[in-house]
């Protein structure tokens, strides 16, 4: 799947490759990427609230799980997605998204571009987008 052309934030159904008596293997990204990262949140816990100009992520959902809020930058439509352990979900550029945590987890990201601090600081664009005032209000909407 070629990542670059999806347009909004999204699960992205995988496949196992393989599967047989040792085990299986499940592709996450077959695209070029430049950083893969290990992200534990803590429970009860907000992140991302920004977008990237240039880059896009996948997040996929090692343990436990997280609400995944986005919109495109001048739409006032929040969308949510309830990403759970075993998914993942795509994130495209200019897409503004947050993450809540409501229990601990633990993450891995694979990044586009990569996620020293200059050139992330440099794509990333921070906005006030879910807060501990709104969150609720998008939890339950």
């Amino acid at each position: 799947m070629n990542l670059n052309i999806l347009k909004k934030s999204s699960i992205i159904k995988l496949d196992k490759r393989d599967n047989d008596k040792r085990g299986s293997i499940i592709s996450i990204c077959d695209s070029t990427t430049n950083n893969v990262s290990i992200i534990t949140s803590n429970k009860n816990t907000l992140r991302s609230n920004h977008y990237h100009k240039k880059d896009w992520h996948l997040i996929y959902v090692l343990s436990g799980c997280f609400y995944y809020f986005y919109k495109k930058i001048k739409s006032k439509n929040v969308k949510k997605i309830i990403v759970n352990k075993e998914q993942c979900v795509f994130t495209p550029a200019l897409e503004i998204h947050a993450t809540y945590f409501p229990i601990k987890t633990k993450l891995i990201v694979i990044s586009k571009n990569k996620r020293d601090q200059i050139n992330y600081e440099k794509d990333t664009v921070r906005v006030n987008f879910i807060n501990k005032e709104n969150l609720n209000k998008y939890i339950n909407a």
